[in-house]
């Protein structure tokens, strides 16, 4: 794109001064696009792996607190974790964490340290500062992940159950625009069939076919991108 933004008022220079304009204008525009791709998308990519980490990490919290329950060493859970794929982003984290205890032979206090900073999800970074707080004071890891896990499975329900409410007005939204929207869509074929007799018949069946073929199922992929946005996700 920036190799266009170059180029483009080259190319245009040969059609006078309004293709130079032009090409100006052409690789301004290309410039400001590609600019903000190289900054949105770096951006989107932390946005979702926060979601994916809000999603799963009670699912986790309850995993790690299993483990911690058998008297599992800390450096061990953590590579356990690390090959529950499920867990994702957090499984990710694991196998960090892992590779600084093992690898880096960083203490487990350090490797949570540094997985705190690499961490876009807050809740994940209290769950970690209060677990490697626990591990410094010698308090008990199975209760604190036992308080934990609850609290994040409790928040994940009230989540669930927000999406439950929002979920019905949407179907209904859903619902009302494509029997409606398809009722419009015929009545107003056969209004202008009726008021406009000069137009042909084939254009109305073009119209409504493409109301029906294309303006509907649009409708209907907008909606599934909703739905799916707003749904709390969780262990696949």
């Amino acid at each position: 794109l920036l190799i266009v933004s170059v180029v483009s008022p080259i190319l245009f220079l040969s059609m006078g001064a309004a293709g130079l304009i032009a090409g100006l204008f052409s690789s301004v525009f290309v410039f400001i696009l590609s600019a903000s791709i190289f900054y949105l998308v770096p951006y989107f990519m932390v946005l979702d792996r926060n979601s994916k980490i809000k999603d799963t990490l009670p699912f986790a919290t309850i995993y790690l607190r299993t483990l911690v329950g058998t008297g599992t060493p800390m450096a061990e859970i953590f590579e356990n974790l690390s090959n529950v794929d499920e867990y994702g982003e957090i499984s990710k984290e694991a196998e960090k964490i892992k590779k600084d205890l093992n690898t880096f032979n960083l203490s487990i206090n350090e490797a949570l340290e540094n997985s705190i900073k690499r961490s876009p999800n807050e809740e994940y970074e209290k769950l970690m500062w209060g677990l490697n707080h626990t591990l410094n004071t010698g308090g008990s890891v199975d209760d604190y992940l036992a308080n934990k896990s609850e609290e994040l499975m409790q928040e994940y329900k009230r989540r669930a159950e927000e999406f439950s409410e929002q979920l019905s007005l949407v179907i209904e939204i859903y619902i009302t625009l494509i029997i409606i929207g398809s009722i419009l869509f015929s009545t107003m074929g056969a209004i202008i069939s009726i008021v406009s007799p000069d137009i042909q018949s084939n254009t109305i069946v073009l119209i409504q076919s493409l109301s029906i073929f294309m303006v509907l199922p649009l409708i209907s992929t907008m909606f599934i991108i909703l739905i799916d946005g707003m749904a709390p996700g969780g262990i696949r």
